[in-house]
């Protein structure tokens, strides 16, 4: 396995990026800069320039290494065949979150995984209205951008065992997707953003993440750092996520522990809630 890069080196990297081609559109794109991908999917020109600018400079922090961006993927599925190569791969959404982005709310970040061989081995999660970020590495814990450990599970993520008293982050699908579950979970929250899902589960604002058409970009970091926070993370039928191949058919259900994500994963199934297809 090739070695990693320094965190200060990549947190550096975002940071530079961040200032110079996602902030100073906030909130200020002209028309023309929205484009409408899929309904409902958008891409702005501060998703693209932000990603031509990882795109070069990430592989200087890591000579050597490739690069599977969104955007780039949006317009050619094949670039998604660089994961078979044995080199690391950089994994980009540039804007995580892009329909707050563009509608003004502040609920985005910037997401930056390394996978190598299949497995995620750094995850780097930035709140860049917040200017703040959290990262882990495969097996070594989780961690703030200062480098203090994440502190996890909050005392009433711990204390919670009946999937009626937990809030749930839903993401991937519309909020009427996942309206079956409303009588089995105390409250459903959808913000159209992984990174903030998983920023809130960090922090005890929410109990469980259910996520649906997983993808490199939105869970390979997300996932990283929920697992070495010491969460549960598997889709219901028990498989474990990877970057490679994520299936697109399934839920996957991340937990503060087994016992939480068992009670959760049940009633889902007792709710007949399906993927949306």
């Amino acid at each position: 396995m090739t070695a990693l890069p320094k965190p200060e080196d990549v947190w550096s990297a975002i940071r530079e990026i961040a200032e110079r081609e996602v902030m100073p559109r906030f909130r200020n794109l002209a028309e023309g800069e929205i484009i409408e991908k899929a309904p409902g999917d958008f891409v702005t020109i501060a998703d693209e320039a932000s990603e031509a600018a990882f795109a070069t400079l990430l592989p200087k922090i890591l000579p050597g290494s490739l690069v599977v961006g969104e955007e780039a993927v949006a317009k050619d599925i094949r670039v998604l065949g660089t994961f078979k190569q044995e080199k690391p791969v950089w994994v980009i959404d540039p804007i995580d979150g892009t329909y707050n982005f563009k509608s003004g709310r502040s609920l985005f970040g910037i997401l930056i995984s390394l996978v190598q061989n299949g497995e995620t081995r750094m995850g780097f999660l930035y709140d860049a209205p917040q200017g703040r970020g959290v990262y882990a590495v495969k097996g070594d814990g989780a961690y703030h951008e200062d480098g203090g450990k994440v502190a996890f599970p909050s005392a009433a993520q711990a204390e919670k065992q009946r999937a009626a008293e937990m809030t749930i982050f839903a993401g991937g699908a519309q909020p009427w997707h996942f309206k079956k579950l409303n009588d089995f979970v105390g409250d459903i929250v959808n913000i159209r953003c992984s990174l903030h899902d998983t920023l809130h589960f960090m922090r005890g604002e929410g109990d469980c993440i259910l996520w649906h058409k997983t993808t490199p970009w939105d869970q390979a970091g997300c996932t990283l750092l929920a697992e070495e926070m010491g969460g549960h993370v598997s889709y219901l039928d028990g498989q474990r996520y990877s970057p490679v191949n994520a299936p697109q058919d399934k839920f996957l259900l991340v937990a503060p522990g087994r016992a939480q994500w068992d009670k959760v994963a049940e009633a889902i199934r007792q709710s007949g809630l399906q993927p949306p297809v």
